[in-house]
């Protein structure tokens, strides 16, 4: 316990004196902010200029505030994760009490439990449209997986900070498979579901629209995190050793 409580003091100090870091851990706040106080106002005035209702859009807009929260706090600990792994911290933690399985359990378990809450915690003020908060729980726990999953692909793939910066820009292209589920009307863009962020944001749409594919689109995606999550972390093992 004492030896987790002094990683999670370093995580700390790491995050404040890392200009990149504090980016990743507040723009999940800024874009929050944003919709919160910028979409109502965008939308008066689409109404009044161009006929435009975006409020139909709200649900889906919120779906990508689940899934930017647990990514960026999926970056911040890919980032510690790259400093540790150079400095070569991954030996020291295989011999102390914590060993190197609980060192890989605390990194996984971190951006997981921060995701989770802070996720439930910005749609709650953001507010912008009608959520089923009990079907929201499993929706934004395989949310939360996408956490753990962006960090160990930085850890898996990434061999400096450099690079993993390069990765984490170009991993922007994944999130055109939520896009294509919510944009196209035939059952064509479930090939879109090789990508995780997919799963999110259906099974967010489904929940609200009290839709049975709720169900499917919570399991399989459920199962596709799970799956990734266990591949990257074997993976980034590898590579550690």
């Amino acid at each position: 316990m004492k030896k987790i409580l002094s990683l999670s003091l370093g995580d700390v100090k790491n995050v404040r004196r890392d200009g990149l870091l504090v980016i990743s851990l507040l723009a999940p706040l800024l874009l929050a902010g944003v919709m919160r106080f910028g979409l109502p106002p965008l939308r008066d005035f689409l109404v009044d200029f161009a006929a435009f209702d975006i409020a139909e859009h709200y649900a889906f807009a919120m779906s990508f505030l689940v899934l930017m929260t647990p990514m960026m706090l999926g970056f911040m600990t890919g980032f510690i994760l790259l400093d540790e792994r150079d400095e070569n911290l991954l030996s020291y933690y295989a011999v102390t009490p914590l060993t190197k399985i609980g060192y890989f359990y605390y990194r996984i378990s971190i951006p997981v439990i921060m995701g989770f809450f802070l996720s439930f915690l910005l749609v709650r003020l953001v507010n912008l449209t009608q959520v089923d908060y009990l079907k929201m729980i499993p929706v934004v726990f395989m949310a939360s997986l996408e956490g753990p999953m962006y960090a160990l692909l930085l850890g898996a793939f990434a061999a400096n900070k450099v690079e993993g910066l390069a990765i984490s820009k170009a991993l922007g292209i994944i999130f055109a498979a939520p896009l294509a589920g919510y944009l196209l009307e035939s059952r064509w863009h479930l090939l879109a579901g090789i990508f995780p962020p997919y799963w999110v944001t259906q099974a967010f749409l489904a929940a609200g629209e009290n839709s049975g594919w709720y169900y499917f689109y919570t399991f399989a995606g459920l199962l596709i995190h799970i799956l990734a999550v266990l591949a990257l972390l074997k993976k980034f093992a590898a590579r550690a050793s």
